[in-house]
C-alpha cells in the first residue's frame, strides 16, 4: 500500500511540474512573438530607409556627374562654415581652461 501511495504522490508532483512549466514555455512563447514582431516591423523600416538612401546616392552622383563643380563649392563652404566655429570652440575651452586655473 505504502509503495501505491508514493506513486500517487510522484505522479501528483510530476502532474504539476508539467503544468509550470508547460505554463512557463507559453508565456516565453508569446514575448518571443511578440519581440519578433518588433523586430520585424523595424527590419522593415531599415529596408525602407536603406532604398531611400541608395536612391539618393544615385541622384547624388547623377548630380556630381552633370555638375561636379556646383558641388565642389558647396563643400568648400559647408568645410569654411566648420572652419569658422571651431576655433571659437576652442577658444571657449582656453578660456574656461584659464578661469579654472585662477580659482
Amino acid at each position: 500500500m505504502d509503495e501505491i501511495l508514493q506513486a500517487d504522490i510522484f505522479f501528483f508532483i510530476t502532474a504539476i511540474a508539467v503544468v509550470v512549466v508547460g505554463v512557463g514555455l507559453a508565456i516565453t512563447l508569446f514575448y518571443l512573438i511578440v519581440i519578433l514582431r518588433d523586430v520585424q516591423v523595424v527590419v522593415k523600416k531599415v529596408r525602407t530607409a536603406t532604398d531611400e538612401l541608395g536612391q539618393d546616392f544615385e541622384t547624388l552622383r547623377a548630380n556630381i556627374q552633370d555638375g561636379g563643380v556646383r558641388v565642389r563649392e558647396i563643400f568648400e563652404q559647408v568645410l569654411a562654415a566648420i572652419a569658422r566655429i571651431i576655433p571659437k570652440s576652442r577658444a571657449k575651452r582656453k578660456e574656461k581652461n584659464t578661469e579654472g586655473e585662477r580659482a
